[in-house]
Protein backbone atom coordinates (compact mmCIF):
# COMPACT_ATOMS: atom_id res chain seq x y z
CA UNK A 1 0.00 0.00 0.00
CA UNK A 2 2.17 3.60 -0.61
CA UNK A 3 2.15 5.98 1.84
CA UNK A 4 -0.49 8.97 2.47
CA UNK A 5 0.89 12.07 0.25
CA UNK A 6 0.94 15.21 2.59
CA UNK A 7 1.56 18.79 1.82
CA UNK A 8 4.07 20.27 3.60
CA UNK A 9 6.76 23.09 3.29
CA UNK A 10 9.84 22.39 5.76
CA UNK A 11 9.00 21.59 9.30
CA UNK A 12 5.39 23.32 9.17
CA UNK A 13 2.11 22.00 8.44
CA UNK A 14 -0.19 23.79 5.87
CA UNK A 15 -2.38 25.47 8.82
CA UNK A 16 -0.10 26.61 10.56
CA UNK A 17 1.14 28.54 7.62
CA UNK A 18 -2.23 29.63 6.90
CA UNK A 19 -2.81 30.66 10.26
CA UNK A 20 1.13 32.74 10.08
CA UNK A 21 -0.29 34.38 6.82
CA UNK A 22 -3.31 35.37 8.47
CA UNK A 23 -1.48 36.94 11.68
CA UNK A 24 1.23 38.83 9.05
CA UNK A 25 -1.72 39.81 6.82
CA UNK A 26 -3.66 41.29 9.98
CA UNK A 27 -1.09 42.21 11.86
CA UNK A 28 -1.86 45.85 12.31
CA UNK A 29 -5.38 45.59 12.66
CA UNK A 30 -4.57 43.55 15.72
CA UNK A 31 -1.98 45.95 17.70
CA UNK A 32 -4.43 48.72 16.25
CA UNK A 33 -6.71 46.90 18.12
CA UNK A 34 -5.13 45.87 21.39
CA UNK A 35 -3.83 50.00 21.46
CA UNK A 36 -7.88 50.53 21.09
CA UNK A 37 -8.82 48.53 23.70
CA UNK A 38 -6.26 49.69 26.32
CA UNK A 39 -6.94 53.58 25.21
CA UNK A 40 -10.50 52.52 26.14
CA UNK A 41 -9.97 50.85 29.46
CA UNK A 42 -7.57 53.58 30.40
CA UNK A 43 -10.48 56.27 29.59
CA UNK A 44 -12.76 54.21 31.50
CA UNK A 45 -10.48 53.56 34.35
CA UNK A 46 -9.98 57.77 34.42
CA UNK A 47 -13.19 58.34 33.89
CA UNK A 48 -14.35 56.23 37.29
CA UNK A 49 -11.39 58.16 39.58
CA UNK A 50 -12.69 61.41 38.04
CA UNK A 51 -16.38 60.49 38.13
CA UNK A 52 -15.48 59.65 41.90
CA UNK A 53 -13.62 62.30 42.92
CA UNK A 54 -16.38 64.84 41.50
CA UNK A 55 -19.06 62.48 43.05
CA UNK A 56 -17.54 62.89 46.01
CA UNK A 57 -16.25 66.23 46.19
CA UNK A 58 -18.71 68.51 43.91
CA UNK A 59 -22.10 66.24 43.89
CA UNK A 60 -22.53 63.97 46.83
CA UNK A 61 -20.51 65.68 49.51
CA UNK A 62 -22.50 68.56 49.74
CA UNK A 63 -25.56 66.41 50.15
CA UNK A 64 -24.24 64.00 52.50
CA UNK A 65 -22.81 67.42 54.51
CA UNK A 66 -26.44 68.68 54.05
CA UNK A 67 -27.66 65.09 56.01
CA UNK A 68 -24.78 65.70 58.47
CA UNK A 69 -26.03 69.35 59.34
CA UNK A 70 -29.14 68.32 59.29
CA UNK A 71 -28.52 65.43 62.48
CA UNK A 72 -26.43 68.21 64.19
CA UNK A 73 -29.46 70.45 64.08
CA UNK A 74 -32.02 68.14 65.14
CA UNK A 75 -29.64 67.05 67.69
CA UNK A 76 -29.72 70.76 68.81
CA UNK A 77 -33.79 70.72 68.59
CA UNK A 78 -33.67 67.88 70.62
CA UNK A 79 -31.40 69.10 72.94
CA UNK A 80 -33.18 72.53 72.47
CA UNK A 81 -36.60 70.90 73.35
CA UNK A 82 -35.47 68.63 76.14
CA UNK A 83 -34.05 71.79 77.89
CA UNK A 84 -37.06 73.49 77.69
CA UNK A 85 -39.19 70.99 79.42
CA UNK A 86 -40.40 71.40 82.98
CA UNK A 87 -37.98 69.93 85.45
CA UNK A 88 -40.27 67.89 88.08
CA UNK A 89 -41.02 69.80 91.04
CA UNK A 90 -38.87 69.49 94.31
CA UNK A 91 -40.69 68.99 97.99
CA UNK A 92 -39.22 68.56 101.53
CA UNK A 93 -40.01 65.71 103.83
CA UNK A 94 -43.19 65.84 105.06
CA UNK A 95 -43.80 67.42 108.84
CA UNK A 96 -46.75 66.36 111.07
CA UNK A 97 -47.60 67.90 114.50
CA UNK A 98 -49.91 66.59 116.97
CA UNK A 99 -52.88 69.34 117.74
CA UNK A 100 -55.90 69.16 120.10
CA UNK A 101 -58.65 66.38 120.31
CA UNK A 102 -55.85 64.00 118.85
CA UNK A 103 -55.64 65.76 115.44
CA UNK A 104 -52.89 65.95 113.24
CA UNK A 105 -51.78 68.82 110.66
CA UNK A 106 -49.16 68.40 108.26
CA UNK A 107 -47.37 70.44 105.65
CA UNK A 108 -44.76 69.99 103.42
CA UNK A 109 -42.49 72.61 101.25
CA UNK A 110 -42.56 72.40 97.20
CA UNK A 111 -40.26 74.19 94.86
CA UNK A 112 -40.65 75.01 90.98
CA UNK A 113 -37.15 75.84 89.79
CA UNK A 114 -38.61 76.36 86.54
CA UNK A 115 -38.66 79.83 85.07
CA UNK A 116 -41.33 79.27 82.28
CA UNK A 117 -43.33 76.80 83.17
CA UNK A 118 -45.79 77.02 86.12
CA UNK A 119 -48.36 73.57 87.82
CA UNK A 120 -51.56 72.81 88.52
CA UNK A 121 -51.98 69.53 90.42
CA UNK A 122 -54.37 67.23 92.85
CA UNK A 123 -52.82 66.23 96.04
CA UNK A 124 -53.44 64.45 99.31
CA UNK A 125 -51.21 62.92 101.95
CA UNK A 126 -50.61 59.37 103.56
CA UNK A 127 -49.92 59.18 106.98
CA UNK A 128 -49.56 55.56 108.53
CA UNK A 129 -51.70 54.13 105.71
CA UNK A 130 -54.41 56.69 106.12
CA UNK A 131 -54.96 58.95 103.03
CA UNK A 132 -56.27 62.78 103.41
CA UNK A 133 -58.69 64.22 101.20
CA UNK A 134 -57.88 65.26 97.76
CA UNK A 135 -57.54 68.35 97.17
CA UNK A 136 -56.25 71.29 94.54
CA UNK A 137 -53.22 73.35 94.30
CA UNK A 138 -50.78 74.92 92.27
CA UNK A 139 -47.12 76.21 91.99
CA UNK A 140 -46.21 79.67 90.13
CA UNK A 141 -42.48 79.64 88.29
CA UNK A 142 -39.37 79.55 90.03
CA UNK A 143 -40.91 79.63 93.43
CA UNK A 144 -41.28 77.82 96.44
CA UNK A 145 -44.77 77.06 98.62
CA UNK A 146 -46.19 75.03 101.32
CA UNK A 147 -49.03 72.63 101.06
CA UNK A 148 -51.09 71.60 104.58
CA UNK A 149 -53.22 69.56 105.88
CA UNK A 150 -55.03 70.83 109.10
CA UNK A 151 -57.09 68.89 111.88
CA UNK A 152 -56.95 65.39 110.45
CA UNK A 153 -58.39 62.97 112.63
CA UNK A 154 -57.37 59.27 111.81
CA UNK A 155 -58.78 56.43 112.37
CA UNK A 156 -55.73 54.25 114.27
CA UNK A 157 -53.34 55.49 116.41
CA UNK A 158 -50.48 54.18 115.06
CA UNK A 159 -46.78 55.93 113.25
CA UNK A 160 -47.08 59.90 112.26
CA UNK A 161 -44.95 59.72 108.87
CA UNK A 162 -46.65 61.33 106.23
CA UNK A 163 -45.96 61.31 102.51
CA UNK A 164 -46.96 63.85 99.99
CA UNK A 165 -49.00 62.30 96.98
CA UNK A 166 -49.37 64.63 93.68
CA UNK A 167 -51.64 63.60 91.20
CA UNK A 168 -52.68 64.84 87.77
CA UNK A 169 -49.63 67.14 87.44
CA UNK A 170 -50.26 69.60 84.54
CA UNK A 171 -47.87 71.81 83.01
CA UNK A 172 -48.51 75.43 81.31
CA UNK A 173 -46.01 77.14 79.54
CA UNK A 174 -46.12 80.83 80.49
CA UNK A 175 -47.55 83.30 78.13
CA UNK A 176 -45.16 86.17 76.94
CA UNK A 177 -48.31 87.85 75.69
CA UNK A 178 -49.30 88.02 79.25
CA UNK A 179 -46.15 88.67 81.31
CA UNK A 180 -44.02 89.96 78.64
CA UNK A 181 -40.25 89.41 78.57
CA UNK A 182 -40.21 88.65 82.23
CA UNK A 183 -41.98 86.72 84.65
CA UNK A 184 -40.20 88.37 87.25
CA UNK A 185 -41.28 91.60 86.47
CA UNK A 186 -44.21 90.98 85.73
CA UNK A 187 -45.05 89.34 89.13
CA UNK A 188 -43.07 92.58 90.52
CA UNK A 189 -45.84 94.83 88.97
CA UNK A 190 -48.92 93.09 89.97
CA UNK A 191 -48.28 91.62 93.49
CA UNK A 192 -46.25 94.57 95.85
CA UNK A 193 -48.09 92.77 98.98
CA UNK A 194 -45.90 93.20 102.22
CA UNK A 195 -46.44 92.12 105.92
CA UNK A 196 -45.29 94.66 108.81
CA UNK A 197 -45.81 94.30 112.48
CA UNK A 198 -45.51 90.46 112.80
CA UNK A 199 -46.06 89.58 116.37
CA UNK A 200 -46.53 86.41 118.43
CA UNK A 201 -48.45 86.31 121.94
CA UNK A 202 -48.34 83.60 124.25
CA UNK A 203 -49.96 85.88 127.77
CA UNK A 204 -53.78 85.20 126.02
CA UNK A 205 -56.61 84.06 128.19
CA UNK A 206 -59.69 82.78 126.75
CA UNK A 207 -61.93 81.43 129.64
CA UNK A 208 -59.49 78.95 131.36
CA UNK A 209 -57.32 78.65 128.69
CA UNK A 210 -54.07 80.31 127.37
CA UNK A 211 -53.85 80.57 123.66
CA UNK A 212 -51.06 82.00 121.27
CA UNK A 213 -51.98 84.69 118.70
CA UNK A 214 -50.32 86.00 115.87
CA UNK A 215 -50.90 89.14 114.51
CA UNK A 216 -49.77 91.47 111.48
CA UNK A 217 -50.59 93.85 108.97
CA UNK A 218 -50.97 93.03 105.34
CA UNK A 219 -49.87 96.01 103.34
CA UNK A 220 -50.74 96.46 99.41
CA UNK A 221 -49.39 99.57 98.00
CA UNK A 222 -49.67 98.41 94.06
CA UNK A 223 -52.46 98.88 91.93
CA UNK A 224 -54.15 95.57 91.74
CA UNK A 225 -56.28 93.78 93.87
CA UNK A 226 -57.61 90.33 94.21
CA UNK A 227 -60.90 88.51 94.93
CA UNK A 228 -59.08 85.74 97.45
CA UNK A 229 -55.61 85.59 99.32
CA UNK A 230 -54.32 82.58 100.86
CA UNK A 231 -51.94 83.26 103.76
CA UNK A 232 -49.80 80.02 105.32
CA UNK A 233 -48.28 80.74 108.66
CA UNK A 234 -45.40 79.26 109.97
CA UNK A 235 -44.07 79.40 113.41
CA UNK A 236 -40.69 78.79 114.21
CA UNK A 237 -38.31 78.13 116.99
CA UNK A 238 -35.13 78.49 115.41
CA UNK A 239 -34.60 76.61 112.27
CA UNK A 240 -37.81 74.28 113.98
CA UNK A 241 -41.10 74.79 112.63
CA UNK A 242 -43.24 74.33 115.79
CA UNK A 243 -46.85 74.94 113.93
CA UNK A 244 -48.75 75.62 110.55
CA UNK A 245 -51.95 77.06 110.10
CA UNK A 246 -53.80 78.76 107.16
CA UNK A 247 -56.48 81.69 106.46
CA UNK A 248 -57.84 83.14 103.30
CA UNK A 249 -58.70 86.97 102.81
CA UNK A 250 -60.92 88.16 100.45
CA UNK A 251 -61.03 91.86 98.17
CA UNK A 252 -58.05 92.73 98.98
CA UNK A 253 -57.56 96.23 97.25
CA UNK A 254 -55.30 97.74 95.86
CA UNK A 255 -53.70 100.52 98.66
CA UNK A 256 -55.21 98.92 101.52
CA UNK A 257 -53.59 98.51 104.96
CA UNK A 258 -55.15 95.63 106.79
CA UNK A 259 -54.88 94.48 110.25
CA UNK A 260 -55.02 90.32 110.59
CA UNK A 261 -55.02 88.40 113.82
CA UNK A 262 -55.06 84.42 113.97
CA UNK A 263 -54.85 82.59 117.30
CA UNK A 264 -53.22 79.23 118.18
CA UNK A 265 -55.16 77.13 120.79
CA UNK A 266 -52.32 74.71 121.00
CA UNK A 267 -49.30 75.55 123.44
CA UNK A 268 -45.81 76.45 121.80
CA UNK A 269 -42.76 76.81 123.40
CA UNK A 270 -40.64 80.04 122.38
CA UNK A 271 -41.84 80.95 118.75
CA UNK A 272 -38.78 82.90 117.30
CA UNK A 273 -40.15 83.66 113.94
CA UNK A 274 -42.96 84.00 112.17
CA UNK A 275 -43.24 83.47 108.11
CA UNK A 276 -46.49 84.16 106.26
CA UNK A 277 -46.63 82.84 102.65
CA UNK A 278 -49.58 84.78 100.51
CA UNK A 279 -51.06 81.78 97.95
CA UNK A 280 -52.30 84.09 94.95
CA UNK A 281 -52.35 82.63 91.26
CA UNK A 282 -51.03 85.89 89.55
CA UNK A 283 -51.36 83.80 86.20
CA UNK A 284 -54.91 83.78 86.22
CA UNK A 285 -56.57 87.00 85.55
CA UNK A 286 -59.64 85.82 87.18
CA UNK A 287 -57.69 86.24 90.46
CA UNK A 288 -57.43 89.87 90.22
CA UNK A 289 -60.17 92.70 91.65
CA UNK A 290 -61.52 95.04 88.33
CA UNK A 291 -60.81 98.25 88.48
CA UNK A 292 -64.64 99.10 88.66
CA UNK A 293 -64.73 97.40 92.14
CA UNK A 294 -62.67 100.17 93.77
CA UNK A 295 -62.96 103.14 92.78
Amino acid sequence: MPPAITSSTGSFSSGELKLASFWVRNRSLFVRTGYGFLIALNVVLWAYVLWGILDAYAISYPRESRITQKIIENQIAEQSLQGDRPVNIQTTNVTVFETTDNRLDMVVDVTNSNKSWWAEFNYRFNISGEQTSLRSGFILPNSQIALTELGFKPTAPGGRAAQLIVDDIRWHRIDPAMVGASYEEYADKVFKVGFENIDFQTDLIIGTQRIGRTSFDIVNPGSYGYWNMGLVIKLYRGTRVLGVNNITLKNVAPGETRHVELDWFDQFPTVTQTEIIPVVNLLDQNNFLPTEYFR
